[in-house]
């Protein structure tokens, strides 16, 4: 295994648990951000062979403001640590190559913050993510710029396609919960 983390690169997907309207399940955030890096590594596979390892997903996030039945969130100082400790942990294992991926906008600063804190003491490539920014801005394409909202169109899209068991009907018409309009940089759909 120590071999394996020398020549490799361990991915770590970070969710949340958390409400998603009526109509999506509470792991949403994980459920998305395990689908994105497992579809990835399924494509990684073809094209550069074995070497990357899948993490189980870290299922807690922070979103304090999210705090409905059964939500669970961390503080944002309790989140850094944790990942802290993680990223050591795979340091410990002989990582020298790690990635973080985020699926929750409430963890997206903090998971920043703590890979920039690691990277600066450790000697170690160690990089972060949201999965949404991975292909945001048009992509010449045509397809409209992608900001995922909560409990959306987008999420709701996505559950659909990677979990559509979990997708309870009737699904909205539009969109449930409609952010502030300070909230975003732009307009856009929530």
């Amino acid at each position: 295994m120590r071999r394996a983390g020398e020549e490799g690169i361990a991915l770590l997907p970070i969710g949340s648990q958390e409400q998603h309207a009526a109509h999506l399940p509470m792991g949403t955030d994980t459920l998305l951000v395990q689908e994105v890096v497992d579809r990835a590594l399924d494509m990684l596979a073809r094209e550069a062979g074995p070497g990357v390892v899948r993490l189980p997903a870290l299922p807690f996030g922070h979103s304090p403001h999210h705090l409905f039945a059964a939500a669970v969130s961390l503080s944002a100082a309790t989140l850094g640590a944790v990942l802290d400790d993680i990223l050591d942990s795979l340091v410990t294992s002989g990582y020298r190559r790690i990635m973080v991926v985020n699926g929750h906008g409430g963890n997206d600063e903090i998971m920043r913050l703590a890979v920039k804190r690691f990277a600066l003491r450790s000697p170690v490539t160690v990089a972060a993510c949201s999965y949404w920014t991975l292909t945001a801005g048009e992509d010449g394409a045509g397809r409209p710029d992608v900001t995922p909202g909560h409990a959306g169109w987008f999420e709701t899209s996505l559950m659909l396609a990677a979990h559509p068991d979990l997708v309870r009907t009737p699904v909205p018409a539009r969109a449930p919960v409609e952010p502030p309009p300070c909230s975003t940089p732009r307009p856009t759909r929530a």
